[in-house]
């Protein structure tokens, strides 16, 4: 074989070699950035994955809180508390209604003519700031 032929022969595999390297980087940064993605995936699945039992938890705990203001009952007033606890460890918070009017957290239920005042008429919660319930108001004077 001449010098210019193998000349050639050295460029075209180099050329190729360095085509096969560069799709490896490609395919294993494309790799790294789908792990981080499944990562990511299955965390925010995990950190929801009680939202079911969570929002059981919370209809229970509306029963009570009817039950305790119709009974005067310092141990209904301890459960709700240890409800309101377990809540908390798991991020669960109550949605403020004493506030104004926001239709991302209130769901009016009746309005009155010139209304500008919330009335809390069953409790909703966000769980690591995402809505899970929305409370139900009364909009009044």
């Amino acid at each position: 074989m001449d010098e210019p032929k193998i000349q050639l022969v050295k460029e075209e595999i180099t050329d190729k070699s360095e085509e096969y390297l560069n799709n490896w980087k490609r395919e294993r940064a494309d790799f790294i950035n789908y792990k981080k993605d499944e990562i990511k995936r299955l965390s925010e699945f995990a950190k929801f994955s009680d939202e079911g039992i969570i929002l059981e938890v919370i209809e229970l705990m509306d029963d009570l809180e009817v039950a305790s203001k119709e009974i005067e009952d310092p141990g209904l007033d301890q459960i709700i508390k240890k409800f309101e606890e377990f809540l908390k460890k798991h991020n669960v918070e109550r949605i403020d209604t004493k506030s104004a009017f926001d239709p991302l957290l209130h769901e009016a239920v009746s309005t009155e003519e010139g209304g500008e005042k919330t009335e809390e008429v069953r409790a909703g919660y966000t769980m690591h700031g995402k809505i899970i319930r929305p409370a139900r108001v009364k909009i009044v004077k």
